[in-house]
């Protein structure tokens, strides 16, 4: 096994020693997992468009002597758009797997991680015209998601700053895949349990059919957006301030 893989699994058995007759890997995997459940937001992705937008309307008339003029206060008024995302019930959806470990120097190595989790999304309209709301909506689903990614670290000894060296260490994700199955829409305004769920079947299986690019286009934008978030800087754990200062 890689040094800086089984570096890091001594740490974490060391708190879990019922796993050490497990595979390695399936080893590291079972001790993260309820580590990243913790360490996950519970919201992932917010987005509101023209949300509590408001617009001064005419709302009466003020009269100055014989001279009137409209008076006019903020109402709600355009289409509002809110959509949130998040993560569901993790200590019992989230898996964790590492596998296919490839040393590739003494400072680098890859590996692969396959992350799958429940993910819960509503979305939810409102139309406002001048102050009255003519049309109110949403639409509330649950999906699993899977994420497929190719990872590489770098762990290298640094000793220009003096006798004990800096340990640098540096993990990224270069590759991406995310995918997803049982999806269920659980609510449709108006609508809820089997019938929402029969709709969102529906609904799902003919933009597949009508406009698969849709489909394909947001999972590998999803994917994008795992490589450029998930790119460390490099930390450095230097030793030379444990050593008495002359």
């Amino acid at each position: 096994m890689p040094r800086f893989t089984a570096s890091l699994l001594m740490v974490l058995l060391a708190a879990c020693p019922v796993l050490a007759q497990a595979d390695p890997l399936v080893q590291m995997g079972k001790v993260l997992q309820p580590m990243l459940a913790d360490a996950m937001p519970k919201i992932l992705y917010e987005k509101t468009q023209n949300w509590d937008h408001q617009a001064m309307v005419p709302v009466g008339l003020r009269w100055h002597g014989l001279k009137s003029y409209v008076v006019k206060s903020p109402r709600n008024h355009g289409e509002w758009h809110r959509l949130s995302v998040t993560s569901q019930d993790l200590r019992r959806t989230l898996d964790l797997q590492i596998y296919d470990v490839k040393n590739l120097s003494a400072e680098k190595q890859t590996f692969k991680v396959y992350l799958t989790f429940q993910m819960g999304a509503e979305y939810e309209q409102q139309n406002w015209a001048n102050g009255l709301r003519l049309w109110s909506g949403s639409v509330r689903a649950r999906v699993q998601v899977k994420a497929y990614l190719q990872c590489e670290d770098t762990l290298r000894f640094d000793t220009s700053k003096g006798p004990l060296p800096d340990f640098v260490f540096r993990m990224r994700v270069t590759g991406a895949k995310v995918d997803y199955d049982k999806l269920v829409v659980e609510h449709i305004t108006g609508l809820g349990g089997d019938a929402a769920k029969l709709i969102g079947q529906a609904a799902h299986k003919a933009m597949n059919q009508w406009r698969p690019s849709i489909e394909r286009n947001l999972l590998a934008k999803a994917g994008d957006a795992i490589v450029r978030a998930a790119d460390t800087r490099e930390i450095r754990v230097g030793f030379g301030s444990l050593l008495p200062s002359k």
